[in-house]
């Protein structure tokens, strides 16, 4: 059965009808859809939760009047369902709770309200019918063995499970990660997607199926990272103080010289002043620091780490965290398994350690190193270097005189931008460039017991002939072969 839509600008209600709104835990219905609950349908002054006259509330703030934990809405929305299923033979309007003055996001609401699993006769605003996300992707841009196009609608027939049937992306934008790490053979790719139509989540992280997806644009590193610190803000609750040490706290230091730290988890630290620190250890934490010399750093699985000022520096070290520094001089490191670093600024860097990271460094002469199994380097700015030492890794240098080096176990190398120069020196490894660029190859022979020792290394200019573009190789018996 298709969910039905809540009416929009509901006046009056049917005698089975019990209009749903969003309050506090004062009971104070004094603006939006719980004044017109006061009003018009029985709403109780004092009251914060459940059923009064022809109305039900849901807190989504506090006394403090900030926003309810995920918990407590979990919580609330859970007493709705339980309630909802006593009473079978009412209707229950549901409003876009918590989108107008408690402030949170409309897709991150809709998702809770799909995740408390709401009976039938629970209706739901349209502005819930949507949510948005994110999907990753092999190289190919398939997923299950199902090939995806960019700015394509797909739909899926059946009943959609989570795990199961159905369309899956993630709410978080680091969960993605522990489905398609952000570097393996042929580099993943990542795009914004958005579902509809019948949808089921898995509670176990913020995965979702759907019947119906959309497939928005592809999105680098960076915006992956900049996209869970605002995810992660979004829900926190920010202190005067500049320590915040509770779940799901939040710390800002906005002055010159300040320091923010948020120790729980899911916690966000923001520091916006000039030489500003932020540090957020807890899991699933973020960290912000975006003035001038400013450094953060998200130590907690599933944390992401930004800093955007000049000469910044961010390093998450967590499993599947993320890290960027996009002003000029920064670095970026992500040690952590499977995460991912990015620097974006002029003669930054970036460093992922961890096995599965990424590194992107896209300024000018910025340099990209992964250093972890299947690690991925890449340096698309001018005379940038990129290195994967792991086995499998890749490497890619695509702007002007730039050098990619991989010196893994079946590594690879790519040199796209003018005049550079990829490097095959590992085992079994291969390199391509674009026309005009030399690929440098490494031919080795069988473990010695110590290492596998050189026999020949030869370097070749991608002429278009004897050598193609864009066509990876190897060395074999001292001749360049190419790689079918």
């Amino acid at each position: 059965m298709k969910k039905k839509f809540t009416p929009e600008n509901i006046q009056e209600l049917k005698e089975n009808q019990i209009f749903v709104f969003g309050s506090n835990m004062n009971g104070n219905h004094a603006g939006g859809a719980a004044r017109l609950a006061v009003e018009k349908f029985g709403a109780i002054m004092g009251q914060a939760e459940g059923l009064q006259g022809q109305s039900y509330a849901i807190p989504t703030l506090n006394e403090d009047m900030e926003k309810v934990t995920e918990e407590d809405l979990i919580t609330y929305l859970g007493n709705l369902r339980n309630f909802a299923n006593e009473h079978p033979e009412k209707e229950f309007l549901l409003t876009a709770i918590g989108t107008g003055i408690a402030g949170f996001d409309t897709n991150y609401m809709a998702y809770m309200a799909l995740r408390a699993n709401l009976p039938d006769n629970v209706t739901i605003p349209e502005e819930f019918s949507k949510i948005k996300g994110f999907k990753g992707f092999n190289s190919d841009m398939t997923c299950r063995g199902f090939k995806y196009e960019e700015g394509k609608d797909y739909e899926e027939q059946g009943d959609i499970s989570a795990c199961s049937n159905g369309f899956h992306y993630c709410l978080h934008p680091l969960d993605v990660f522990g489905y398609y790490p952000p570097a393996y053979i042929g580099m993943n790719k990542f795009h914004e997607v958005e579902g509809s139509g019948d949808m089921d989540v898995d509670t176990d992280d913020t995965k979702i199926a759907c019947s119906k997806i959309h497939i928005g644009a592809e999105l680098s590193i960076k915006s992956i990272v900049d996209a869970a610190i605002k995810f992660t803000f979004s829900k926190c609750k920010w202190v005067k103080e500049k320590i915040a040490t509770g779940y799901q706290g939040a710390a800002s230091a906005t002055g010159d010289y300040g320091a923010a730290s948020a120790t729980g988890n899911q916690g966000a630290a923001s520091a916006t002043g000039y030489q500003g620190a932020a540090s957020a250890t807890g899991n699933r934490g973020a960290a912000s620091a975006t003035g001038y010399q400013g450094a953060a750093s998200a130590t907690g699985d599933y944390g992401a780490a930004s800093a955007t000022g000049n000469r910044g520096a961010a390093s998450a070290t967590g499993d599947y965290g993320a890290a960027s520094a996009t002003g000029d001089y920064g670095a970026a490191s992500a040690t952590g398994n499977r995460g991912a670093a990015s620097a974006t600024g002029d003669y930054g860097a970036a460093s992922a350690t961890g096995d599965y990271g990424a590194a992107s460094a896209t300024g000018n002469r910025g340099a990209a190193s992964a250093t972890g199994d299947y690690g991925a380097a890449s340096a698309t700015g001018n005379q940038g270097a990129a290195s994967a030492t792991g086995n499998r890794g890749a490497a890619s240098a695509t702007g002007y005189q730039g050098a990619a080096s991989a010196t893994g176990y079946q590594g690879a190398a790519s040199a796209t931008g003018k005049e550079s120069i990829a490097l095959a020196a590992g085992k079994d490894c291969k390199a391509k460039g674009a026309l005009g660029c030399w690929i440098v190859l490494t031919e080795r022979g069988e473990w010695d017991e110590n290492t596998y020792p050189i026999i020949s290394v030869k370097a070749f200019k991608v002429d278009g002939k004897s050598i193609k573009e864009d066509t990876f190789y190897t060395l074999i018996n001292g001749e360049a072969v190419e790689m079918k």
